[in-house]
């Protein structure tokens, strides 16, 4: 059963990260502080709480795919509800949700991480060290959760799913270990997945203080959700959306989400909008943005202190020409 936002009180346990280094590439824009803000990540609202307080000429367009989450951001933005629209929608979709701003955007904010939300309150089978249903689905509308993909996926392709989502090493070993399991029973939650995997890789393999089963929660939940997919989907609007001298942000986690950044930027600032890698594009070459980010800009270390999060998030900012 999902858990519904409404049943207990609205706590806030996730903290937006980089918003100084996100204020001052809003503050020192063409656009200096002004205009539409399309959030394509809301949360629980951290990043659009401090971007209404800060910038009073600032209106907000703020997408989750996630209804329960969702109600949760927009208690917690409450008293700026005049200057913010809430949208319960995947960022991938949000070209068809904003024709009226089509080339007025002056900033889009994309925060790839996972709530704190969904690993400590939703009950849908985030964290390993949490004993729940293995679902990992971030909207109701996706047909197949981590159960189904755990017991229903071909060996071979559940060995390519924690490899190429979770970079984990001993993807072949864990899939076949899985696969011997589930024909005696089903595995149909967190705790009973995270013994497997504990189970396969050797002692010898652990890293210090990261659970071994990590890596295999990442992959089964960016493959429930299609996240890289959607990444790219909405990165590839940019040029159509944002106004000339808007900024688009991008914080990312994994080296997975930071490769898909700093890919499309660094297409468009070429000027090729092609959907995916192709060997002949079409593009005319002229440049669509201006990447602001040589290198992805980290959190300093006071942050990093006092929300150890921060450590792995990485920033890319490009401004449309």
């Amino acid at each position: 059963m999902r858990h519904n936002a409404e049943d207990e009180p609205r706590e806030i346990s996730h903290q937006p990260v980089l918003v100084r280094e996100l204020a001052g590439y809003i503050e020192n824009s063409p656009l200096q502080g002004k205009g539409i803000l399309v959030d394509g990540t809301l949360g629980e609202g951290g990043h659009s709480e401090h971007f209404l307080a800060s910038f009073p000429d600032i209106r907000i367009v703020a997408f989750e795919r996630d209804a329960d989450i969702l109600e949760v951001g927009r208690a917690r933005l409450e008293r700026f509800k005049d200057r913010i629209d809430f949208i319960n929608d995947n960022f991938k979709s949000m070209g068809r949700h904003l024709d009226q701003y089509r080339g007025e955007i002056a900033y889009m904010l994309f925060d790839f991480g996972i709530s704190s939300f969904h690993y400590e309150k939703s009950g849908r089978g985030f964290a390993h060290s949490r004993d729940e249903k293995l679902d990992m689905r971030l909207d109701s509308s996706i047909s197949h959760d981590a159960g189904y993909i755990v017991n229903n996926y071909p060996e071979k392709e559940l060995a390519y799913i924690i490899y190429r989502y979770g970079e984990e090493r001993r993807s072949r070993r864990i899939a076949a270990l899985i696969c011997r399991e589930r024909k005696n029973a089903p595995i149909r939650t967190t705790g009973e997945l995270a013994s497997l995997v504990l189970r396969a890789i050797p002692r010898q393999y652990h890293v210090k203080n990261i659970h071994p089963a990590t890596r295999v929660f990442q992959a089964l939940r960016i493959a429930v959700n299609d996240e890289l997919g959607a990444i790219d989907q909405a990165l590839i609007l940019l040029p159509e959306l944002l106004a000339p001298g808007g900024r688009a942000m991008a914080i990312s986690f994994h080296s997975l989400e930071d490769r898909i950044v700093k890919d499309r930027f660094r297409r468009l600032s070429r000027g090729c909008s092609c959907e995916s890698e192709v060997k002949y594009c079409q593009c005319n070459h002229e440049p669509f943005i201006k990447i602001l980010t040589k290198k992805p800009v980290i959190a300093a270390m006071d942050e990093v202190e006092a929300n150890p999060r921060a450590r792995s998030a990485k920033l890319r900012v490009g401004q449309k020409l």
